[in-house]
């Protein structure tokens, strides 16, 4: 008769072996749900505080009576609508405790006035408004409003490089839409002209000179606060002040067509029906 096969035995000698499940250990900084815990006792360890400080910049606050050194002060994670105000008032901005309680100390004692922690802090927030980039949050009216007032700011300074490629562009359309007869065409969003077309001729200014001094200043202002430079310029062509008509010779404009036909003949164009433009 055959054997029975026997179970597998532990080397203890009575009870099968089980199969042990792996069990990954909870993070000491992530307790688990119902992680066992002595009572009055916190078995997780916080995490170390940082070595050096991060995000915001250190700015010393300088007064009569002393320094207050590389006090950090943040921007864009803190907006409380109950104390709203402008932005170069400390709207959004956020200060380091620490440095808060020291600066209180220093009133308390008499060694610091509060008018003039008030306007060191104010001047500290004027002072980062451009470095911690404080500008993007601001509403594009106020921004362009205190640009104009300040004769320039830093979103103008970032899109001057832009704004004066838009100029040269600008340029040299008008300087061909004076020489019709060496550049025929005229391409716009809506198609494809004759140089001479009605609807080239209603859709340029009648003048134009590239803006300097006071116009400059103004264009830059009011272009430089509303148009992504990365937009091919097309907010900027919207203005009737300046030529919108790409302007080509005939072999130019048949490169033109050939971009915008697909090896299928479609095409991703339109001709004007009043002029017809035969290229």
């Amino acid at each position: 008769m055959p054997k029975k096969k026997q179970k597998k035995r532990s080397r203890r000698g009575r009870h099968p072996v089980a199969q042990r499940e792996l069990v990954p250990q909870p993070r000491m900084s992530a307790p688990a749900e119902n992680a066992p815990r002595d009572e009055g006792l916190d078995l997780w360890e916080p995490e170390p505080p940082p070595e050096f400080s991060h995000g915001g910049a250190a700015v010393d606050l300088k007064f009569a009576t002393g320094l207050l050194p590389a006090v950090r002060l943040g921007f864009g994670e803190l907006f409380a609508q109950e104390r709203k105000r402008p932005i170069r008032e400390g709207w959004g901005y956020a200060v380091e405790l620490p440095a808060v309680l020291e600066l209180l100390e220093r009133i308390g004692h008499g060694r610091v006035t509060a008018h003039d922690a008030r306007s060191v802090l104010l001047k500290s927030a004027d002072l980062l408004y451009d470095t911690l980039r404080a500008w993007e949050c601001e509403e594009p009216d106020d921004l362009r409003n205190a640009c104009r007032e300040a004769g320039g700011c830093v979103l103008c300074e970032k899109n001057r490089s832009w704004f004066e490629a838009v100029l040269d562009e600008a340029d040299e359309r008008w300087q061909r839409l004076q020489q019709p007869e060496k550049y025929p065409f005229a391409a716009g969003r809506q198609g494809i002209h004759e140089t001479s077309c009605s609807v080239v001729r209603r859709e340029t200014p009648s003048e134009y000179a590239r803006p300097t001094g006071e116009a400059y200043a103004a264009a830059l202002n009011a272009f430089g606060h509303t148009v992504d430079p990365h937009s091919c310029g097309e907010h900027f062509e919207g203005s009737r002040a300046y030529p919108r008509f790409d302007v080509m010779t005939g072999e130019e404009a048949k490169a033109w067509i050939r971009e915008r036909t697909g090896p299928k003949g479609g095409r991703n164009f339109k001709r004007c029906q009043r002029c017809a433009p035969a290229v």
